[in-house]
C-alpha cells in the first residue's frame, strides 16, 4: 500500500508539473480563451489550402495543445479561393453562421467586409511575431480583425521523364510556351480564383504583358484546369505534364506518398518574379464557436500550428526567426534569392478582376 501511495503521488507530482509546464508555454491570451473554446465544443475552418492530411494533423495537434477533450471537433472546410469568399459572403448577407474561421488570399473582400464589422476583434499573443515581415512583404492585413498567417506562390512544374519533357527547363515566362510543349500543358482557370488573378494583375504591374502570354500559351493548345490537385495528377500521369502554376506544395505531398517521384517532377521559377499571396484570417462576428475560433488563429499563428502546416503543404509564412521544417527546406524557395511581387494596391486590385478576367476568357472560354 505504501508503494501504491507513493507511486500515486508520484504520478500527480509529475502531471501536475507537466500541466504547469504547457501552461507556461501558453500566452494570457490562448489561457483566457481554452475554457470558452472547450465548452463551444467546435471550430470550423474554411479555406482553399489544406489538405486531408495537414487538417487531421493540425486538428489533433490544435486539441492537444489546450487540452480540448476527445470530444472537441476540428472540422476543415476546403473550396477554391473565390468559392470561400462566395460561401462566406453569402453567411454573412443571410447573418446565418456555420463558418468560425475564414482563410484565403482575398485582401479585397476582407478589407470590405471589415469595413462592414463583419469580423470579431482579436487579441493575439503571436501576431507581433509576424507583422514586421508581412508588412515588410507587401501583403495586405488589417489587424486587430484581420492576420496573415501563411502565403503561398505560383511555381511551374513539370514531370521530365514524359515523352519530350527530359530537356526543358523554365526560369521565365519565355519558357512556358515553347513549340515543345505543344498538347502538353495546362492553363489554369483564373476565373475561379483570386490568387490567379491577383497574380496576373502584379505580373502585368511588374512589366509582363500578360494578355500576349495568353495568346503564346493558347498557341500550345493547353486544356484548362482549375485546382492545383488534379493538375498535379495530370502531370505525374504525363496526361499533361506540364504545368505553368502549381505549388511546390503540392509536389512535396505526391513525393511524401510516392519517394519516386521526386526524381521525375520538377519545379521551376520565373526571373519576371515571384508573387508572394498573403493568406488573410478573420473570426466572423456571428460565428458560432467565437471563442474557439480565436484560439484557433492564435495556433495557426504558433511555432507549433505553423511547423504542421508548413511540414504539410511546404508553404512560407512571415513569423519572424522561422527555421522550415527540413521536410519541406527543399521545396521552399530561398526568397532572398528571388525577385518578389506583391501588388501596389491589394484592395483595389479586385476592380480589376472583370477586365484581367475578361481577357482571359477571350482566349480560353
Amino acid at each position: 500500500m505504501r508503494h501504491t501511495r507513493t507511486y500515486l503521488i508520484i504520478m500527480l507530482i509529475t502531471l501536475a508539473l507537466a500541466l504547469a509546464a504547457t501552461a507556461a508555454d501558453l500566452s494570457p491570451q490562448e489561457q483566457k480563451l481554452i475554457p470558452l473554446a472547450k465548452e463551444e465544443g467546435a471550430v470550423t475552418l474554411i479555406n482553399p489550402l489544406f489538405s486531408d492530411r495537414t487538417a487531421k494533423r493540425l486538428g489533433a495537434a490544435f486539441i492537444k495543445r489546450y487540452g480540448l477533450g476527445d470530444d472537441f471537433k476540428f472540422n476543415n472546410i476546403r473550396k477554391g479561393t473565390g468559392a470561400t469568399v462566395s460561401t462566406v459572403r453569402q453567411e454573412i448577407k443571410a447573418n446565418k453562421f456555420t463558418i468560425d474561421v475564414h482563410l484565403v488570399s482575398a485582401p479585397g473582400f476582407f478589407d470590405a467586409a471589415a469595413k462592414r464589422g463583419a469580423f470579431l476583434e482579436l487579441d493575439s499573443a503571436n501576431w507581433k511575431d509576424h507583422a514586421d515581415l508581412v508588412e515588410k512583404a507587401g501583403q495586405y492585413h488589417n489587424y486587430p480583425y484581420v492576420v496573415v498567417p501563411l502565403a503561398y506562390t505560383f511555381q511551374p512544374v513539370w514531370n521530365a521523364t514524359c515523352p519530350g519533357m527530359e530537356n526543358i527547363d523554365v526560369t521565365s515566362y519565355a519558357d512556358v510556351a515553347k513549340p515543345e510543349l505543344k498538347g502538353k500543358t495546362i492553363s489554369p482557370d483564373i476565373t475561379k480564383s483570386f490568387t490567379y488573378t491577383n497574380t496576373v494583375i502584379s505580373l502585368t504591374e511588374a512589366g509582363v504583358d500578360m494578355n500576349a502570354l495568353w495568346d503564346q500559351v493558347k498557341a500550345t493548345e493547353p486544356i484548362v484546369e482549375f485546382r492545383t490537385e488534379p493538375k498535379m495528377q495530370m502531370v505525374i500521369a504525363c496526361e499533361r505534364p506540364f504545368d505553368m502554376w502549381n505549388l511546390s506544395g503540392r509536389v512535396y505531398q505526391n513525393v511524401v506518398k510516392k519517394p519516386e517521384l521526386a526524381k521525375m517532377i520538377r519545379i521551376g521559377h520565373f526571373k519576371e518574379g515571384q508573387v508572394m499571396l498573403g493568406n488573410q484570417a478573420a473570426v466572423l462576428k456571428g460565428a458560432p464557436h467565437p471563442n474557439a475560433g480565436k484560439l484557433l488563429i492564435e495556433f495557426l499563428l504558433s511555432k507549433e500550428g505553423a511547423d504542421i502546416f508548413v511540414e504539410g503543404e511546404a508553404i512560407y509564412i512571415f513569423r519572424k526567426d522561422y527555421e522550415v521544417p527540413e521536410a519541406t527546406r527543399p521545396y521552399l524557395l530561398d526568397l532572398s534569392q528571388h525577385k518578389l511581387l506583391g501588388l501596389q494596391d491589394w484592395v483595389a486590385a479586385q476592380k480589376q478582376f472583370k477586365a484581367v478576367r475578361g481577357e482571359w476568357a477571350k482566349r480560353f472560354k
